[in-house]
């Protein structure tokens, strides 16, 4: 995991094909460490697809936002004992005892592995929660979720990025926030709703940035990603008090 004051960035595989996510990976080369797998391609691409990123050095973030009983969630992971991965997501709505039983699986069979719990939907916002069920405000939502997650033992949260300096005044300083909804200057919002620039997330205190169509659709992948990598290297990434 990187230093309190670091911020990585993930690249979303959210691809057509394996082949299109091979031509990406080519493309951006040394300079990508972290990828993150999600249903899509899990589904489609396997577990062979994992193996083969982690033998060319990548660190696998796999999202499979488990969400379901707790004996249920509890299995999946256990199933995924054999591979090399790095974080995993479930939903922290499934609620406490899940999440419980999540981490004591993960500590059980993926021992190396961070637990992350997804708060809200960056793809949701104030108007879409009621409709819901939920009548609390999106920014009590996420802290709910995140403080409950966090109580049961889960070593992250991933929440948008506009959650992160209020989640950071209530969450343990060892818990990691990784957050999507990041959208470097020009970038189109697609169908995310709560978003920020890279410069301003790593400001905020993000450990991990979440960014796919930004890269996956630039002409040139590997110049976008170096792009971003610069703007967050040559800014002041120390959290906001």
């Amino acid at each position: 995991m990187p230093k309190r004051n670091e911020t990585e960035v993930i690249l979303a595989l959210d691809l057509e094909s394996r082949d299109r996510a091979e031509t990406v990976i080519a493309a951006t080369g040394d300079q990508l460490v972290w990828v993150k797998i999600g249903l899509q391609t899990y589904l489609r691409d396997g577990p062979d697809f994992i193996l083969d990123l982690e033998a060319e050095g990548k660190k696998i973030f796999l999202d499979l936002k488990l969400h379901d009983i707790p004996n249920t969630m509890a299995k999946a992971i256990e199933s995924l004992c054999t591979l090399p991965i790095s974080m995993l997501t479930i939903h922290a709505s499934a609620g406490p005892e899940a999440v419980t039983r999540c981490v004591e699986t993960m500590s059980q069979f993926l021992p190396n592995a961070t637990l992350l719990a997804v708060t809200v939907l960056t793809s949701l916002d104030d108007h879409i929660l009621p409709l819901l069920g939920i009548q609390n405000p999106m920014n009590d939502q996420v802290t709910n979720l995140a403080a409950l997650a966090s109580e049961a033992g889960a070593g992250g949260i991933v929440c948008s990025p506009l959650e992160i300096h209020p989640l950071r005044k209530i969450l343990p300083p060892e818990v990691v926030l990784v957050t999507p909804g990041i959208r470097p200057a020009g970038a189109t919002l697609d169908d995310q709703k709560r978003v920020m620039n890279p410069s301003q997330a790593a400001q905020a205190g993000a450990n991990y940035l979440v960014i796919g169509r930004p890269i996956l659709s630039a002409n040139d992948p590997a110049a976008t990603l170096s792009a971003i990598l610069e703007e967050l290297s040559s800014g002041d990434e120390t959290p906001s008090p």
